[in-house]
């Protein structure tokens, strides 16, 4: 099985890949037409609060096969493969899921769209909206046409899915960025194991007791080159990136931030003093016992575990910034080549992907916090019995009341160009090249209004 493709890392153009193939959907005569274990809870039917779709009714008046691409390639990519061949065994509607899993999922949509041709359905991600708008569906229609609502969505990532009132991904997967810290290290350097930083100056004084340069062990794991990480960290101490006028205008953020200094200046310090190594894969190195804390997304659960790491993981600290869970978000869309009936069988999947048959004993989407260890972006499930018992689970599962925008406000198109072509260079200017943080930052702001200044006029 191919290594999991993490769609953020997709988005941000670090993947990007090609798509061959097209598929519309073949039904009856009508046919046309995007890994961590966390909870070892047995598997029990759905609370009883979500109520099952009317399934077990009568079957299609003619079978009918949806064409599904996406790009999840890991041990998740698993749970999707039993969960659409369950839906296949036990679906009274004559509906059979053919999906394409492909690493070069992203390139490969781009191509079959510029084709004009596509599968029916897709798992994409909330950036969508800006990228595919003219070929997929409104999915607001899912809520008219299935038992599915709304309102049990949290609203954050709902409203990251839409523009002018269309909702064109319905949320599946909620990526952000959490604290992971090594009990064992925590016990050795004399620190309480189960109580971790619960701020960032906090963050340096654990992790300069940790460090062991005798045994190679650090007591903090920045990557320099895990940007999407870095953002997270950065934006709580200085907030957005760019800042809006309310008129479709954008003004850069980064010279004389003060937050973006000091988290510069906090990183940097780590380094010098040999407390965080410069190393662009300490995520390996967390698995390997050579790392106290770290910060990543929830797919670190699953090495932790197979390498057996006494562990504990959390939200991220709060910064200067205050309180948020910036996040990027994937989901469901029906492509615009699904024909009426096509679209209706993609609905039905979809239901049931969230509150399954009368007889489900584990949803799709509770499957997807209970085996790949991600935080539940469907209200409902949260409340389940499995969801609130796993301490995983609630370590990691933030207010839904909290900002969830991520780098830029939600209008501005290139967020993803902006780390890349800005944000990137500029930490590895401070880090690699021992630059002054007031010096890269009034770099990274010429840099940043270029950035707006090409995306405003495109």
């Amino acid at each position: 099985m191919k290594r999991y493709a993490r769609v953020l890392a997709v988005c941000m153009s670090l993947v990007m890949i090609t798509l061959s193939g097209c598929g519309g959907s073949k039904g009856g005569e009508t046919g046309s037409g995007d890994a961590a274990e966390s909870s070892s809870a047995p598997a029990q039917a759905e609370s009883e609060s979500e109520s099952a779709p009317e399934e077990k009714a009568e079957s299609s008046s003619a079978p009918i096969t949806v064409q599904f691409w996406n790009g999840w390639t890991g041990n998740d990519g698993n749970v999707l493969l039993e969960m659409v061949e369950e839906f296949n065994a036990e679906n009274p509607y004559g509906i059979t899921i053919e999906m394409d899993i492909n690493s070069d999922f992203q390139n490969k949509i781009a191509a079959s769209f510029a084709a004009n041709e596509g599968p029916d359905m897709i798992l994409g991600v909330h950036t969508y909206k800006f990228t595919y708008p003219d070929y997929l569906v409104d999915m607001n229609e899912i809520f008219e046409a299935t038992s599915l609502e709304k309102a049990d969505w949290v609203p954050s990532l709902v409203d990251a899915c839409s523009m002018n009132d269309t909702l064109y991904v319905l949320p599946f997967q909620q990526t952000s960025r959490y604290m992971y810290w090594n009990k064992d290290l925590f016990e050795a350097a004399g620190l309480d194991p189960e109580t971790p930083p619960a701020t960032y100056e906090e963050w340096t004084e654990m992790a300069a007791k940790i460090t062991d340069e005798d045994r190679n062990v650090y007591g903090s794991g920045i990557s320099y080159t895990d940007v999407a990480s870095n953002l997270q960290i950065m934006q709580r101490f200085g907030g957005l990136y760019l800042d809006e006028d309310g008129n479709g205008s954008y003004t850069a953020n980064f010279a004389g931030n003060e937050g973006y200094k000091k988290f510069l200046v906090w990183y940097k310090d780590m380094v010098d003093k040999g407390d965080n190594p410069v190393e662009s894969d300490t995520g390996s190195m967390m698995q390997a016992g050579q790392i106290g804390i770290i910060c990543s997304g929830a797919w670190l659960n699953a090495g932790l575990k197979d390498a057996g790491l006494n562990y504990g993981v959390s939200l991220l600290p709060d910064g200067d910034a205050g309180s948020m869970n910036p996040s990027t978000v994937s989901g469901f869309s029906v492509t615009k080549y699904a024909s009426d009936e096509a679209k209706e069988a993609c609905f039905r999947f979809i239901e049931w992907w969230y509150k399954g048959f009368e007889d489900t004993k584990a949803t799709g989407i509770m499957r997807w916090s209970l085996d790949c260890g991600f935080p539940s972006v469907y209200t409902p499930a949260t409340k389940d019995e499995r969801y609130t018992s796993s301490e995983l689970l609630m370590a990691m599962s933030a207010d839904p009341s909290v900002d969830t925008t991520y780098m830029a406000p939600p209008t501005f198109k290139e967020a993803f160009l902006l780390a890349n072509e800005v944000v990137d260079p500029l930490i590895q200017s401070v880090i690699l090249e021992d630059v002054d943080p007031d010096s890269a930052l009034d770099k990274a702001q010429s840099m940043a209004e270029s950035v707006v200044e090409r995306t405003v006029s495109e």
